[in-house]
Protein backbone atom coordinates (compact mmCIF):
# COMPACT_ATOMS: atom_id res chain seq x y z
CA UNK A 1 0.00 0.00 0.00
CA UNK A 2 1.24 3.48 -0.69
CA UNK A 3 1.02 6.25 1.15
CA UNK A 4 -2.39 7.55 -0.35
CA UNK A 5 -4.01 3.99 -0.01
CA UNK A 6 -2.91 4.29 3.52
CA UNK A 7 -4.35 7.72 4.48
CA UNK A 8 -7.77 6.18 2.63
CA UNK A 9 -8.10 3.52 4.57
CA UNK A 10 -7.05 5.32 7.94
CA UNK A 11 -10.56 8.01 6.93
CA UNK A 12 -12.52 5.18 6.49
CA UNK A 13 -11.78 3.33 9.72
CA UNK A 14 -11.91 6.71 11.97
CA UNK A 15 -14.90 7.55 10.36
CA UNK A 16 -16.30 4.01 11.24
CA UNK A 17 -14.72 3.34 14.39
CA UNK A 18 -13.87 6.52 15.88
CA UNK A 19 -10.61 8.62 16.97
CA UNK A 20 -9.58 5.43 18.51
CA UNK A 21 -8.38 3.94 14.65
CA UNK A 22 -6.54 7.25 14.16
CA UNK A 23 -3.77 6.01 16.34
CA UNK A 24 -4.19 2.74 13.50
CA UNK A 25 -1.08 1.85 11.43
CA UNK A 26 -2.74 0.96 7.79
CA UNK A 27 -1.66 -2.40 7.27
CA UNK A 28 -2.23 -5.24 4.94
CA UNK A 29 -4.36 -6.80 7.71
CA UNK A 30 -6.64 -3.87 8.37
CA UNK A 31 -7.23 -3.08 4.60
CA UNK A 32 -7.93 -7.45 4.66
CA UNK A 33 -10.43 -7.26 7.49
CA UNK A 34 -12.18 -3.67 5.56
CA UNK A 35 -12.43 -5.76 2.63
CA UNK A 36 -14.26 -8.53 4.64
CA UNK A 37 -16.30 -6.10 6.64
CA UNK A 38 -17.59 -4.00 3.50
CA UNK A 39 -18.43 -7.67 1.44
CA UNK A 40 -20.10 -8.92 4.45
CA UNK A 41 -22.43 -6.03 4.71
CA UNK A 42 -23.45 -6.26 1.10
CA UNK A 43 -26.40 -8.90 1.78
CA UNK A 44 -27.60 -6.69 4.21
CA UNK A 45 -27.24 -3.57 2.21
CA UNK A 46 -28.99 -5.38 -0.43
CA UNK A 47 -31.89 -6.49 1.98
CA UNK A 48 -32.36 -2.89 3.11
CA UNK A 49 -33.29 -1.80 -0.50
CA UNK A 50 -36.04 -4.05 -0.22
CA UNK A 51 -37.52 -1.80 2.85
CA UNK A 52 -40.66 -0.36 2.34
CA UNK A 53 -41.33 3.69 2.75
CA UNK A 54 -43.68 4.46 5.48
CA UNK A 55 -47.46 4.48 4.49
CA UNK A 56 -48.98 7.94 3.86
CA UNK A 57 -52.40 8.76 5.79
CA UNK A 58 -55.56 7.79 4.07
CA UNK A 59 -53.96 5.40 1.63
CA UNK A 60 -54.73 2.01 0.42
CA UNK A 61 -52.20 -0.17 1.80
CA UNK A 62 -52.19 -3.14 -0.57
CA UNK A 63 -52.01 -0.41 -3.74
CA UNK A 64 -49.56 0.93 -1.53
CA UNK A 65 -47.64 -2.30 -1.11
CA UNK A 66 -47.37 -3.55 -4.60
CA UNK A 67 -46.60 -0.22 -5.60
CA UNK A 68 -43.60 0.33 -3.51
CA UNK A 69 -42.52 -3.21 -3.84
CA UNK A 70 -42.25 -2.99 -7.38
CA UNK A 71 -40.02 0.80 -7.02
CA UNK A 72 -37.76 -1.17 -4.91
CA UNK A 73 -36.90 -3.47 -6.61
CA UNK A 74 -36.53 -1.34 -9.60
CA UNK A 75 -34.04 0.81 -8.01
CA UNK A 76 -32.00 -1.90 -6.57
CA UNK A 77 -31.67 -3.17 -9.87
CA UNK A 78 -30.60 0.38 -11.55
CA UNK A 79 -28.07 1.36 -8.30
CA UNK A 80 -26.58 -1.57 -7.53
CA UNK A 81 -23.46 -0.55 -5.69
CA UNK A 82 -24.93 0.92 -2.38
CA UNK A 83 -23.94 0.24 0.88
CA UNK A 84 -26.02 1.27 3.86
CA UNK A 85 -24.30 2.96 6.69
CA UNK A 86 -26.36 0.77 9.29
CA UNK A 87 -25.15 -2.13 7.34
CA UNK A 88 -21.37 -1.11 7.85
CA UNK A 89 -21.83 0.02 10.96
CA UNK A 90 -23.30 -3.39 12.66
CA UNK A 91 -20.62 -5.62 10.62
CA UNK A 92 -17.79 -3.52 11.81
CA UNK A 93 -19.56 -3.77 15.71
CA UNK A 94 -19.21 -8.01 14.70
CA UNK A 95 -15.08 -7.49 13.92
CA UNK A 96 -14.47 -4.54 15.85
CA UNK A 97 -12.17 -6.88 18.10
CA UNK A 98 -10.29 -8.51 15.07
CA UNK A 99 -9.58 -4.93 13.72
CA UNK A 100 -7.71 -3.76 17.09
CA UNK A 101 -6.04 -7.10 16.35
CA UNK A 102 -4.98 -6.28 13.46
CA UNK A 103 -3.84 -2.57 14.07
CA UNK A 104 -1.67 -4.08 16.99
CA UNK A 105 -0.11 -6.29 14.29
CA UNK A 106 -1.53 -9.26 15.77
Amino acid sequence: MDIYDREHLKQFLVALFGQQAANWYPNEQLFNLTYELVEESGSCSEAIKYVPGPLGPARNAFKWMAREARSKFLKALSENKDHYTICIGAAAYRMVHRFHLAAQGV
